[in-house]
């Protein structure tokens, strides 16, 4: 799979956003852990609504629980695509991994009454991780 990195590096590189998404779907499918970073700048810097979104799925997939600081921030996106897949990321990795890594984000955002889309998926993250910190969290901030 190494001899293929180059290849899905200039991918990500095109000017094509459909040859970027690819690139990601590779990515993930292919549970390429190097290339982390270079999916974390395309979340958080490509001006395609499907390309960011595409990256907060490969990160969902990746699972490393480096990437929750840039997917809590993605929940603030213009697009409900990447807050979506952003906040099924944050929700597996809560599940699989442990919830103390995400719920405390998660309730910051919750508690931020300046963007209502982020606190809504704020909402839905904290409800699907569950447990008695997010229910308390949810009972005390979303109104």
């Amino acid at each position: 799979m190494s001899d293929k990195i180059p290849t899905i590096r200039r991918q990500m590189m095109s000017d094509d956003p459909s040859q970027r998404t690819v690139a990601l779907v590779l990515i993930g499918k292919s549970r390429i852990h190097s290339l982390i970073p270079d999916v974390l700048s395309l979340l958080q810097h490509d001006q395609n609504d499907d390309v960011r979104s595409m990256a907060a799925w490969t990160l969902d997939v990746l699972s490393d629980p480096s990437t929750v600081p840039v997917l809590v921030h993605a929940m603030y996106d213009k697009s409900f695509g990447v807050r979506s897949n952003a906040g099924w990321a944050l929700v597996h990795m809560g599940r699989r991994i442990l919830p103390n890594l995400v719920v405390p984000d998660v309730i910051e955002v919750l508690r931020d009454e300046t963007n209502y889309d982020a606190r809504q998926m704020a909402y839905l993250v904290l409800t699907r991780i569950g447990g008695q910190t997010a229910y308390q969290a949810i009972d005390t901030y979303w109104n």
